[in-house]
């Protein structure tokens, strides 16, 4: 897949009266004005350090910033602001990570992301495992559980020969609710913590474990998608896998998968082609898989859109590699996302 790694760093970010981007920063912990230092921890990970450092790299990077952690600050988006760079995946309502980009489309403001669709799509696991395996990509087997339907005693036939299960929500994001007791010996230890998660109000997903190891694959969209490389996040616990505590409060970082092989790094950049060609274009995205090293097999779990892009995670990784800083990295996104909407704002007639 031929890859556009020669792209040039804009000096500068620029809106269409070649005055500097006027951008809205939207996130759970951005800053809100007057009090712009970082805010209160109230234990949920690093987020209030990580928001508070996106903010201070948009303005580092020459952009007029906005900062809210408040939802209803979009409806003073329009006229005042040139592009919405949103965080805010979680609001207290259903399906909460595509209620900016909607209003986004509606008021004609470009946004970071994907369209609302496409969104829905990569936050809902179960649809995503559809749309993918429609696409012909490597998923594994699984089912989805309503919160309101009682699971059935035995396996579906979906299962047929399925030995272990794995057991996640069908939305939601940070491996949020998933620790060790999620990796199922038999089925009704599956089904027990499914009930679990349906006792708690939330949709459940039953997939068949993947043996293995985790592998992270960033990607920055542009004429083509570029893939930044493939690393491995840490796990020190059961089979590998990462939970909810390892991604919030005990991140073991990332290291590089230099060693994997030239096939499966092929067949992952022939994927990332697939996905871009059907659900494109998407500003930047990030791919997990299962790789089982003893067979090659690969099964893709989860795509996250406007997913972790700070200095320690695999994006910015990649980016350093190809010689650009963080800043650098965003002017780019940035850059993209911005003229692909552009251009695209005179197709539609705002109804405001």
């Amino acid at each position: 897949m031929k890859t556009d790694t020669d792209r040039v760093v804009p000096k500068v970010l620029l809106n269409e009266e070649g005055k500097p981007l006027r951008v809205m920063y939207l996130a759970p912990y951005a800053p809100d004005g007057p009090d712009f230092s970082v805010k209160p921890y109230r234990g949920n990970g690093g987020y209030p350090q990580y928001h508070h450092s996106i903010y201070n790299l948009l303005r580092e990077i020459g952009c007029e910033v906005y900062s809210s952690s408040k939802p209803y600050a979009i409806l003073q988006a329009k006229g005042n602001v040139d592009y919405v760079f949103s965080l805010l995946n979680r609001i207290p309502m259903e399906n909460p990570e595509i209620f900016i980009s909607s209003y986004c489309e509606f008021a004609r403001i470009p946004y970071l992301g994907a369209p609302p669709n496409i969104r829905a799509v990569a936050e809902d696991k179960w649809l995503m495992k559809l749309v993918f395996g429609e696409l012909g990509l490597p998923v594994a087997k699984g089912c989805m559980f309503s919160k309101s339907a009682s699971l059935p005693q035995i396996p579906p036939p979906t299962f047929a020969n399925v030995q272990r299960f794995f057991v996640k929500k069908r939305f939601g994001a940070a491996s949020d609710c998933i620790t060790e007791e999620n990796i199922a010996e038999s089925w009704s230890d599956a089904a027990d913590c499914a009930a679990k998660l349906s006792a708690q109000g939330h949709d459940a997903m039953v997939e068949e474990f993947c043996p293995g190891k985790d592998y992270t694959v960033p990607v920055v969209g542009g004429e083509t998608p570029l893939v930044l490389g493939f690393v491995r996040p840490g796990s020190d616990k059961k089979d590998g896998i990462i939970t909810g505590d390892l991604k919030l409060h005990d991140h073991l970082g990332y290291a590089w998968a230099d060693d994997l092989p030239e096939t499966i790094q092929n067949d992952i950049r022939n994927d990332v082609a697939t996905i871009w060609n059907a659900l494109g274009p998407i500003d930047y995205f990030r791919l997990d898989y299962r790789l089982d090293e003893a067979t090659g097999t690969r099964r893709l779990i989860e795509m996250n859109i406007c997913c972790y892009i700070g200095k320690s995670g695999p994006f910015v990784m990649g980016a350093q590699r190809l010689g650009w800083s963080h800043g650098d990295l965003m002017k780019i996104i940035l850059q993209y996302s911005f003229d692909r909407q552009r251009h695209s704002r005179p197709l539609s007639r705002c109804m405001i």
